[in-house]
């Protein structure tokens, strides 16, 4: 199942759900560089373990931007060109 993807200027992110016959699932997060069509991308494939961890990251991103905006060390994340 296609959760949707993340695109920017410099790389794209695209997530996948996937459940295998016996039920088992992971999350597939494939990476590529739309300046250089001819490079092939990155899968990598998360497991509980990697999946908690990704969760725990993003969170440690949004509470380190929201501080700063609050220590008024930064106006906002960059905006796309």
């Amino acid at each position: 199942m296609e959760l949707g993807n993340v695109k920017t200027l410099i790389g794209n992110l695209d997530f996948t759900f996937v459940v295998n016959g016996g039920g088992d699932a992971h999350l597939q997060v494939y990476a590529t560089d739309p300046s250089n069509a001819g490079k092939s991308g990155v899968l990598v494939m998360l497991d509980t373990n990697g999946y908690e961890q990704l969760k725990a990251i993003i969170k440690n991103a949004d509470d380190m931007v929201d501080r700063m905006i609050r220590a008024q060390r930064i106006n906002r994340m960059m905006q796309p060109y």
